[in-house]
This record gives C-alpha cells, sequence and structure tokens, in this order.
C-alpha cells in the first residue's frame, strides 16, 4: 500500500466521520491521491467522464422523471384504497394496507423515500385516527417503504449494475420475488403485532360498484411494473428502453387518464429530475475515480486471489459480506455505497462461486435494511417530518425492529436459496 493510498484512505475516513457529503468525499480524498502520487491529473476527468457514460445509465433519469410524474398524479389515494380492498378485512387492517399500498407503490416508482413521503403522510393520520399508535404506524411505513428499490423498476439495481458490468434486465428481475417476500413477511409480522395489541381490521363490506370503481382508478397505474417486466422477459425492450417506455405510460396517464396532470407541473418535474439525477451522476463520476484508484492499488483482485487461495466457502464469504454491509449501511446511504463496494466486493463474490447477478440482489436489499436503521436511515428521518413532535426518532426506532428482524431473516432466506432470486431471470434467458 503505497503512501499516497494510505492518505487517500485516511482523508476519506476523516471526511465521512465529519459529515462531508459523500460525492465531495469522494472526490476530494481522490484528487489528494492524485496531488500527492505521480498520476496525471488529467485521469481525473477522464475517469469521471467513463464512469457515467453508460447506455445502462440513462435508464437513471428516466425512472427518476417516472416516479416523480406518477407521484404528481396522486395516484397515493387510489393504491390505498385498492390495498383496503384487498387486505383491509384483515387483522391490523390499515397496518397491512400500508404493507400492501407501499408494494404496489414501490412497482410504480421505484423509490423508499417517495413511499414514506406520498403514503405515510396519508396513512399515518389514517392510522393514528383508527387507535393505531403513532410511533408504530410510522415504524410500518418505514419497514415497507424499502420494497420499493427492491422491486422493479429499482435504481440501485441499474446503478449497480453498470458499477459491476452485470445484466441490468437479469437484476430487475431477479428483484421481483425478494421484495414479495419481504411483504409478505412484514404483513406476517403486522399480523402478530395486532393481534397482541388488539388492533381490528379497517375495512367492511364493498358494493359491487365500489369495487368496479377503485379497480379502474387504480389498476391502470399498477400496471406499469407489468409492462415493464413482460416487455423485458419477453424481449420487447431493453431495461433502459424500459425506463423510457416508464415515462411516456406515465405521462399518458396523467394526461388522459387521471387528468391532473399539467404543462406547469411538467416543468417542476423537468426540473426535480434535473436536480436529482445531476446529483447521482456527480456521485457516479466521484466514485469512478474512487474505484479506479481501488483497482490501480489491485485491492479487488488480491483479494478475490485470497479467497481462492483460502479455497473459503461461498456460504461463510456471503454471511461476511452480509454483516459488513448491514453495519455499512447504517452509516452510508445506498447509492454511494454501491459504488464504493460494488467494484470491490463483486470480484470477491464471483471469485468464491457466487452468481454476480444473486450477490447484486443481496447486496441491494441489504442496503435497502440500512434505510429503516439509526443512525442515517434516511426513511426513519424522513418519517419524522410526518409525526408529532412528541413521537421522537427513538420511539420509532424501537418499533421498527421487528420489522428489522424479519428482514434479515428474508435476507439471510433469499442468501441460503439462491433459486428464489435466479429462476425468474434464469426463466426469461437473461442469465
Amino acid at each position: 500500500m503505497t503512501p499516497a493510498f494510505s492518505f487517500m484512505l485516511a482523508a476519506f475516513g476523516l471526511l465521512a466521520i465529519l459529515g462531508v457529503p459523500l460525492s465531495f468525499t469522494t472526490g476530494i480524498a481522490a484528487l489528494l491521491y492524485f496531488l500527492i502520487s505521480d498520476q496525471s491529473l488529467r485521469t481525473i476527468a477522464h475517469q469521471f467522464f467513463t464512469s457515467i457514460d453508460s447506455f445502462v445509465l440513462l435508464a437513471v433519469p428516466l425512472f427518476v422523471m417516472a416516479g416523480h410524474v406518477m407521484a404528481e398524479c396522486r395516484i397515493t389515494d387510489n393504491i390505498v384504497n385498492l390495498a383496503n380492498l384487498l387486505v383491509g378485512r384483515m387483522r391490523g387492517g390499515l397496518a397491512q394496507v400500508n404493507v400492501v399500498a407501499s408494494m404496489m407503490f414501490g412497482g410504480c416508482s421505484g423509490s423508499a423515500l417517495a413511499d414514506v413521503a406520498g403514503l405515510g403522510s396519508v396513512l399515518i393520520p389514517a392510522m393514528k385516527k383508527n387507535g393505531y399508535s403513532e410511533s408504530f404506524s410510522a415504524a410500518v411505513t418505514v419497514a415497507s417503504s424499502v420494497q420499493g428499490p427492491i422491486l422493479p423498476p429499482s435504481i440501485p439495481m441499474v446503478i449497480f449494475a453498470s458499477v459491476a458490468q452485470v445484466s441490468t434486465g437479469a437484476l430487475l428481475v431477479g428483484g421481483a420475488v425478494p421484495g414479495i417476500l419481504l411483504g409478505l413477511a412484514q404483513m406476517f409480522v403486522v399480523w402478530i403485532i395486532a393481534r397482541k395489541r388488539g388492533y381490528r381490521s379497517s375495512a367492511g363490506r364493498y358494493a359491487t360498484r365500489e369495487i368496479v370503481a377503485i379497480c379502474r382508478s387504480a389498476i391502470p397505474a399498477l400496471l406499469m411494473p407489468v409492462i415493464l417486466m413482460g416487455g423485458i422477459l419477453s424481449g420487447i425492450f431493453t431495461p433502459t428502453e424500459a425506463a423510457s417506455v416508464a415515462v411516456g405510460y406515465a405521462l399518458l396517464l396523467g394526461f388522459l387518464l387521471y387528468r391532473n396532470l399539467s404543462l406547469s407541473a411538467l416543468v417542476r418535474i423537468g426540473a426535480r429530475v434535473a436536480r436529482d439525477s445531476a446529483a447521482i451522476f456527480f456521485l457516479i463520476g466521484t466514485a469512478g475515480i474512487f474505484g479506479w484508484i481501488l483497482a490501480v492499488a489491485q485491492l479487488p483482485q488480491e483479494a478475490a486471489e485470497w479467497i481462492r487461495g483460502a479455497s473459503v466457502d461461498p456460504l461463510m464469504i456471503l454471511l461476511l459480506i452480509n454483516v459488513l454491509l448491514l453495519v455499512w449501511g447504517m452509516f452510508m446511504d445506498a447509492a454511494p455505497a454501491l459504488l464504493i463496494l460494488g467494484p470491490v466486493l463483486t470480484p470477491i463474490a464471483t471469485a468464491a462461486g457466487v452468481d454476480p447477478v444473486h450477490f447484486g440482489v443481496i447486496m441491494v436489499f441489504n442496503l435497502m435494511i440500512g434505510l429503516m436503521t439509526p443512525p442515517y436511515g434516511l426513511c426513519l428521518f424522513a418519517s419524522t417530518a410526518i409525526t408529532s413532535k412528541e413521537t421522537g426518532i427513538g420511539a420509532i426506532s424501537r418499533e421498527v425492529l421487528p420489522f428489522l428482524a424479519i428482514s434479515i431473516a428474508v435476507l439471510m432466506l433469499i442468501t441460503l436459496v439462491p433459486e428464489l432470486v435466479l429462476f425468474l431471470p434464469r426463466m426469461a434467458g437473461l442469465i
């Protein structure tokens, strides 16, 4: 390990501890490496643009735009009504509705934070009004929101596919079963807690006319993930083209079906998409420079060689990586973690005989758990903007614990049974 490399790692750690944004942390640390070493500064610009010059990454701003358009169309109420129709009569009705609505909304937006903001603003007050504690209501919202980036469409899956050179379509399709399993597991936890605390169902009987009206308003929006999955599985379009289809379909719903999307709103959406996409691509570019330095230092290669030489059991490698990612996810958001750790850990996993698609889904799933864990859990903090001041983050964190435990259990399940991830991509001929 050269002095320049050691200094870069020390600078990275110090800046991260000081709370400097990760895009600047990686960029500044990489710049210090180039200033100390004998590498040309022109490499910085070259690697930055090489990292974002990817056809796969075109899907990122498109999926971001599709999510913003769907949110602007105010599909939240329609999804909640449909979820209430489907599971509202179960024990813990509104909490079950929260989980199922998150599963549906995640398939449209692919964003955990959008889930907390959109569904949380509707369901947390409604649950509180129906006798649920506010901390439990927020905890259900936070825990169920992490399904979004696991289910297709998923921006974290696209990012991992880019940095690890893995099939984007296989990753998107591979996340479907784990995301559904997570939702079902969370419903089971809700049922246990509801039975213990006496939470009742929330829905009565619906007239046929009401059922038809609810389905008519919600199902068109929920067809988005079906269209995307169907198109990718059938080979009609690539994952990047699927992102374009998602935007077109969202605009079609907003302008022609729901008729609540205006040109002025579209301009605001465009500004938000430009801002969000610029932040993502700046992070990808700086992380690309950082990753190039790690490659020059041959850190991934040395780790992979050590794995091959040690003949370590692949399952043990995955378990150790899971522990590392669970801890890492407590302090860092998923996108920078994928960009920094993806190029390092993927060669280690593949050297141990782990399928890269299986590993990618495990990594994204693991880092999504970090969204509900303190001290960095973004969804955990986002929920406090909806709850009252009396409900602190500590109370919400305590209520999240059962959901955290079941999420880790599902993570272990997909780790131990790779076919839960791989059978759909294999059936579709994507791997």
